[in-house]
């Protein structure tokens, strides 16, 4: 048993991201006892970067951390070319290192203890956890009540707790200098982007064209996409989290949050938001010592609006036919403001068994 701890906290958080960072801050503000851990203070995540414009509101964050507000975007298939007015309902894009950095630094200043460091593994009691941490200089150990795993879609924590990684997908991107735009277009049908979309929008001062693979075929597709007009630009590609339902939520005393247990809305993919939204969560969990409290509450706020955000991808993506079909519906007006209100939460989704129904309803009346 190790006797000898360099730090004794009430929660451990590895990872410091959006969820990470949003948690420490929220339980240090309650004067929860919090030690936030990341590997590398200079990474630069690879991420689109878009966040509902209402988060810097709800999170008390500094505007000036926008590069871009987003109050159009363009939906596109081979036939057609919708518009979308997103003036009630903007999108901010962020960088994510400046960003991300932010959070840490806000967090820190709430009372939040922040170190630069790997985590290497832990030995769970009944009561408690006692953490192994690589810093620069040193190992050392943390014990903690709680530990939670934030650090990401290839969660080491996760994998050494449930013996698996989160469901995820891998996408390709290239970012394009001097191109100054402020709309996002958004790619569907199988020219594009099969199953899934491919993705034009603005990334600080630079272009980012990307796509999200299913196969090795989806990348072929992606690269003959990009090289219509970008022909020169390395690709990249990284991994982002698909939500399938899983329950994870806690266990032996670990809580997970964010891009490691999937916490990205369907069809979108909208990750930051909600991974801070249920880091907020699950602050309130620890804060009124109920850890299943978490699941709960996170089920009772997004369990229903996940679900119909699946069931929509998978029959508005599953083929030409269907993208198409979903931009025609898209021409209606009062289809879009409805469709908006889903996405941006003031309008309750409908049950998924009711979404055919719904559907059918429609093409009858045309």
């Amino acid at each position: 048993m190790q006797n000898h701890f360099d730090f004794t906290t009430n929660t451990l958080i590895i990872g410091a991201g959006p969820a990470g960072s949003t948690l420490a801050r929220k339980l240090a503000k309650n004067k929860i006892n919090t030690i936030l851990i990341e590997k590398n203070f200079s990474f630069d995540k690879p991420c689109g970067g878009g966040i509902k414009s209402i988060a810097f509101e709800e999170f008390d964050l500094p505007k000036d951390l926008e590069t871009k507000q987003i109050i159009k975007f363009n939906l596109i298939t081979k036939k057609q070319n919708i518009p979308i007015d997103l003036s009630k309902t903007p999108i901010s894009i962020v960088l994510r290192k400046e960003f991300d950095q932010k959070l840490r630094q806000l967090a820190q200043n709430d009372g939040a203890t922040l170190l630069e460091a790997k985590y290497i593994n832990s030995v769970f009691y009944d009561d408690y956890i006692i953490s192994k941490i690589q810093t620069k200089e040193k190992i050392i150990f943390i014990k903690s009540i709680y530990l939670v795993a934030a650090d990401g879609v290839k969660s080491t924590l996760r994998k050494e707790i449930l013996k698996n990684d989160t469901h995820s997908l891998l996408t390709n991107y290239s970012l394009i200098d001097n191109k100054n735009i402020d709309y996002c277009d958004f790619y569907f049908g199988n020219e594009f982007a099969p199953n899934e979309y491919a993705w034009v929008f603005p990334h600080g001062d630079k272009l980012s064209i990307g796509s999200i693979l299913k196969d090795n075929n989806s990348k072929k597709i992606f690269e003959e996409f990009k090289n219509k007009s970008y022909k020169d630009k390395k690709t990249k590609g990284y991994f982002i989290p698909s939500w399938n339902n899983e329950k994870v939520f806690y266990k032996n005393r670990t809580f997970f949050v964010g891009d490691c247990t999937g916490q990205i809305l369907p069809f979108t993919y909208e990750g930051i938001y909600f991974a801070m939204k249920s880091a907020h969560i699950l602050a309130d969990a620890i804060i009124q010592k109920d850890p299943y409290l978490y699941e709960k509450k996170w089920n009772e706020a997004y369990l229903k609006k996940f679900k119909f955000f699946k069931v929509l991808q998978k029959i508005f993506l599953y083929n030409d036919f269907s993208a198409d079909f979903m931009l025609k519906l898209f021409k209606n007006k009062k289809i879009q403001e409805k469709s908006l209100a889903y996405w941006e939460g003031s309008l309750k989704p409908i049950s998924v068994y009711k979404i055919p129904f719904k559907l059918f309803k429609y093409i009858f009346k045309k």
